[in-house]
Formats: C-alpha cells, structure tokens, sequence
C-alpha cells in the first residue's frame, strides 16, 4: 500500500507539472488576445484621436541679447557701443488658467473589441502677465499631443479681441506695451482612453463633466472635488504655483511631465480577470487532485482513479480557462464565468459518478460538484478582491491544510 501511495503521489505531481506547462501556454493565449486589442485601440486612434494630453498656453517670441562692446565718456554723456548677440527662443506661460471640460465618452467597436473614446468640447481663459517686453511679435500656443483630434478649428480671443492668423493650435500675435493681456480659447477634440492636462502657472484649475460612469482619475494631481451619478462625473482640479513649481517666464520650454489624468475605462477588463484567474490555476487544480486521491486512500472499496482518468480531469478544469477567455469577449465576464464554470463542474461530476464510481457511489460525486463549486466560487471572489487576493488566498489554503488532515486522520500511511 506504501510504494502504491507513493507510485500515485509521484504520478500526480508529474501530471501537475504537465498541466502547469499547459497553463503557461493558456496565458500566453490571454496575452495574444490583449495584444489583438491594444492593436485595435492603436487603429482606432490613428483615425479617431490617440490619448490626448493639453498643454499649457504660452507665449513664444524671438529674442537678441545685446553684448556690450565699450563706454567712452565725451563731456557729460556718455557712449555706448553695442553689438547683436544670438537669438533666442523665449516663453511666457499664462499666468492662470482656467479650464471647462464636457466630455461625452462612447465605446468604438472594430469586429470583436470595445474601445473608449471620447469627445471633448475645452473652453479655456486666462491672462498673461508681461515685463519689460514691447513691441514684440510673438506666437501664442496651446498645443495638443495628437492635433488630428480637432474637430474644428479652434476659437481664439486675445487681449479681448478675435484671432484670425491660426494655423492648427498656433496664433499669431502682436504685444504693444501691455502687462495684462486676457485670453480665450474654444476648441472640440477628439481622443481615445485618456484625456490629460499639464499643470502649472500662478493659478491652474480645471472643471471637467462627464458621462463616463467608470472613469479613474491618475496623474501627480488627485481632484479637488469630485461626484459621481448615474449621469456621469463631475470633477475639479486645483494647482497652485507652489505645488506646479513651473517657471512662468524662461528659455527652455517647461518639459516636466507634472500632468493629472482622467481614464475611460470599462468596468471589467476580461482579459486582466481572466489573467488573474489563471495565476490561480495551478493551485486549483491541484485541489481537486488532491480531493481526488483523498477519495483513493479513504474509501472502504478500494476503488482507484487511474492515471489516464486523472489527466481527463485535469485537462477539464484548463478547458475551463478557455471558455472563460471566450465567452467573456463577447458578454459580461461574470456571466461567463457563471456558464464556464457551471459547465467544468457538470463536465466533472458527471464522468465522476457514471465512470469513476459507476453509479455505485452517489456521495462521491456530489461531494466532487461541491468541492469544484466553492473552488469555482472562492476563485472568483479572490480575484475579485485585488489588494485582499493575498489575505484571501492565504486563509483559503489554510482551510484547505485543515480539511486535509481531518479527511486523512484514520490513514495508516505505513500498513503493507
């Protein structure tokens, strides 16, 4: 009885090994998929508008520095020579910022996938704060990361009057002798998954509707103030100099990614679930070998499992990870696994009591339905779980250990 014990423990490990192999290779199936939609994603936004990121508006000018050659003093003036020194490219950032987002998100469909893109109508004012600068031609900016996403072209007032000299997200401007000159930009955009915002000027704030519902909110800046309802989300962002540390007047153009994000997303990525779901396959597995070969070395019978009927067991519960995976690009991932497990359970139970025990046994098999239900069940709540998956599975395989030694306490290990 001990070598036919040991001969079926090294059998099953040999087995869980195979079925481990066979897990890596059902991951990198879920991966491929991922990589299929991220593909997707990619084509959709070529078209439709990539991840957009708003940048601060800023004014652009051309500056000389003039080197000082000599002083020579002829009675009571003074004469000075000069000499133009290399131009230069200078920024003044706006001194505020005040931005209004509505946002109306969808999802794209291209032949199976789902992507979140959106449509953005952006009103933007502010002012610009200006020393010791007259006379100077210069080139307001409020660029976008991917241009291809206006819809139209976009409505420009500086120092209170309409802009016609635009091309793309550039104006051309003229600065007289002012130090305060207001702005106003109007402009729809088009994007995919994320919509961005760069922080930083005096003051620096953003009100942004929505009628996504699942949206997240990323990036160095967490809302002020945001409320959720079935019509969507309501958002506010507040930067203040001291937290943007963004130099309003230079020659390098501010380059830092200090940025807040919103992120369209769906309520359930499958393919993470499903990814997580096969982390755990090993283990599950496992489990109902384990429940197995309990039955083997308990049951009054002597009835055996034989090792071909293992791996028909074992090559049950990866079909699951695959049903999972299917079904669940083309309905609600829980519904899918509701079917792929009931399926696996069914499938399991069923060649249990018309094979294994052939109808001799009726506790056998429902105690393999119950055993497959709450690994099916605990599998799902665990993933589910996310930052408590650890805590989770902990404790489950503790239980586990339990039932184990309960369920083998009257096994005589060394009985020839």
């Amino acid at each position: 009885m001990q070598k036919n014990i040991m001969a079926k423990i090294g059998m099953i490990t040999g087995f869980l090994i195979i079925l481990s192999i066979l897990l890596l290779c059902i991951s990198g199936v879920v991966s491929e998929r991922e990589r299929f939609k991220e593909k997707v994603s990619t084509d959709i936004s070529k078209t439709w508008g990539k991840r957009q990121t708003i940048d601060l508006p800023k004014l652009i000018y051309e500056h000389s520095d003039k080197t000082l050659i000599k002083t020579a003093a002829k009675g009571r003036k003074i004469s000075v020579e000069t000499k133009d020194g290399d131009t230069i490219t200078k920024y003044i950032y706006a001194d505020s910022i005040d931005t209004n987002v509505d946002v109306k998100g969808e999802l794209k469909q291209k032949s199976i996938y789902k992507i979140p893109v959106y449509t953005a109508k952006i009103k933007q004012k502010g002012e610009f704060r200006i020393k010791n600068l007259k006379n100077t031609k210069a080139v307001l900016s409020f660029k976008v990361s991917d241009r291809k996403g206006f819809i139209n072209k976009p409505k420009v007032r500086f120092n209170n009057k309409e802009l016609a000299d635009c091309s793309s997200y550039q104006c051309n401007v003229y600065i007289k002798d002012e130090t305060v000159i207001p702005y106003e930009i109007e402009y729809e955009l088009r994007g995919t998954e994320e919509l961005s915002f760069m922080a930083g000027g005096t003051f620096h704030q953003t009100h942004l509707k929505t009628n996504w519902t699942t949206a997240e909110f990323t990036g160095d800046f967490s809302p002020v103030e945001h409320t959720n309802s079935k019509e969507g989300y309501t958002v506010f962002w507040s930067v203040p100099e001291a937290a943007s540390a963004l130099p309003l007047n230079g020659i390098e153009e501010y380059e830092e990614n200090s940025k807040y994000t919103m992120n369209f997303i769906n309520t359930v990525d499958n393919y993470r679930m499903t990814e997580r779901c096969v982390k755990y396959g090993f283990l599950f597995i496992a489990l109902t070998f384990l429940a197995f070969f309990i039955y083997e070395i308990t049951n009054k019978t002597n009835k055996h499992i034989h090792p071909f009927q293992y791996s028909l067991v074992g090559v049950s519960m990866l079909v699951f990870y695959l049903l999972l995976l299917s079904m669940s690009e083309f309905i609600n991932f829980g519904i899918s696994y509701l079917i792929a497990s009931l399926m696996t359970i069914a499938l399991i139970s069923s060649y249990t009591y018309f094979v294994l025990v052939k109808r001799g046994d009726k506790k056998f098999p429902l105690a393999v339905a119950g055993i497959l239900a709450l690994i099916y069940l605990y599998l799902y709540v665990t993933v589910n779980l996310e930052e408590l998956s650890l805590l989770a599975g902990s404790f489950g395989l503790f239980i586990t250990i339990i039932i184990t030694m309960y369920a083998t306490r009257n096994v005589e290990w060394y009985k020839e």
